[in-house]
């Protein structure tokens, strides 16, 4: 609104400061086309007799060099000017205006009571436009506020009253804001996000809280035995450690990722490495009672990655493929830059192919085996951080294949 204004008024001076110029420059050419045409301007003596030079009944002040030819007003004090200047003489406002006629010194002056008048009534007018201007800029300001600012502090309202326990609630879109729907609808994206990862969060807490306690429990159940027995029956004793011990690798690996997931970097070692015996290597080192039977197909290639970051993300996706593969063959094959590990089990839901790499997501599925869900989020940390992409889908004659790219 300020702005407004501030145009308002540049406009009004502007205006006011053109129409005066336009108005004095066409009065002083007037005035020289007058003293032209009379005799005086084409060169003829102005001893002889009066000539009254003018504008209808006003008579024009002319000095020709150093001598006053006409002075209707008998003027004491007429500066000596070049071009058009408006001044004021004795109370009086004056247009003179001089110029040279061949080799004399012409200075024409005219009382300028109508350009007086004239200005008066135009500053007059524009000030006039310029106070409703400025007071219809004030309402329609305030009506324009109102209605842009409504709809924010319904929203900063809305914001305010969602807690944790109800997110549910969504900002409403109305047609006649159409200037902040997207801003809404982005803000209601925001909130859907908000919701479905802290209902995540939640979900993933209680997976948690099961996967911590059935350890516990059974390492409290192995202490007790050891208690009990321990002093009189050897084996309960080992059986009891080696349980413990089982247990305890359990849990350690749960809190190794859950550290992992929470680095906010991590560092990398790039070097050049055979990507066959990466994947010999791990294949080798693996020992599953569901499958051994791999399908390799690798070729002995360089390439230059964290070798073992890439493993850790190889030994996700063949884990997981073991564990859901229902004891049916995995392959891995490489082409184009592509590394990929493929299973025979059920697939995946359609519905869960978007989901199963976020941090806090767990799929019905997963619950039934063994295992905490967060294998696939680690991966794809790792390939975010290694600059590849990470993806899965369901194949046409059964099973799900996981697709590493950008490997070079």
């Amino acid at each position: 609104m300020v702005l407004v204004v501030f145009i308002l008024c540049a406009s009004a001076l502007f205006v006011y400061a053109v129409s005066e110029n336009v108005f004095i420059r066409n009065y002083s050419s007037e005035m020289r086309n007058i003293f032209m045409d009379s005799p005086m301007g084409k060169g003829f003596g102005y001893g002889m007799g009066r000539m009254s030079i003018g504008r209808g009944s006003t008579e024009f002040y002319v000095k020709i060099d150093e001598t006053v030819v006409q002075n209707p007003s008998e003027l004491v004090s007429v500066p000596d000017v070049e071009g058009y200047v408006r001044t004021r003489i004795e109370g009086s406002s004056y247009l003179l205006y001089g110029f040279w006629n061949g080799t004399e010194k012409v200075v024409l002056g005219a009382r300028m009571d109508d350009l007086d008048f004239f200005l008066e009534s135009l500053a007059t007018t524009l000030l006039l436009s310029l106070l409703v201007g400025v007071a219809l800029s004030v309402v329609g300001g305030f009506f324009l506020g109102d209605r842009v600012s409504r709809p924010i502090k319904d929203t900063s309202r809305l914001l305010k009253e969602i807690t944790m326990d109800d997110l549910s609630r969504r900002v409403e879109t109305e047609p006649k804001t159409s200037e902040l729907a997207e801003l809404k609808e982005s803000l209601n994206k925001a909130l859907d996000r908000i919701e479905d990862g802290y209902s995540r969060q939640e979900q993933f807490s209680s997976d948690i809280a099961h996967e911590i306690r059935s350890p516990l429990t059974a390492i409290l159940g192995f202490s007790r035995l050891i208690k009990r027995w321990g002093s009189s029956d050897p084996e309960v004793v080992k059986e009891a450690a080696d349980s413990i011990s089982d247990t305890a690798d359990k849990m350690m690996t749960i809190t190794e990722s859950l550290l992992f997931l929470s680095q906010p970097s991590i560092e990398l070692n790039t070097t050049t490495f055979n990507i066959r015996e990466l994947v010999d290597e791990l294949v080798g080192s693996i020992n599953s009672a569901e499958s051994n039977d791999f399908r390799i197909d690798v070729a002995d290639t360089d390439i230059s990655s964290d070798r073992v970051l890439l493993k850790i993300v190889l030994k996700v996706l063949v884990e997981n493929a073991l564990k859901f593969g229902k004891g049916g063959p995995i392959e891995i094959v490489w082409s184009n830059g592509v590394l990929s590990v493929r299973d025979y089990g059920k697939g995946i839901e359609k519905d869960e192919i978007d989901k199963i790499f976020d941090r806090f997501y767990r799929s019905d599925s997963s619950r039934g085996g063994q295992g905490h869900g967060l294998g696939l989020s680690i991966a794809s940390k790792i390939c975010k951080v290694l600059g590849l992409s990470i993806g899965a889908d369901n194949c046409t004659n059964g099973g799900s294949v996981f697709k590493v790219g950008g490997l070079r």
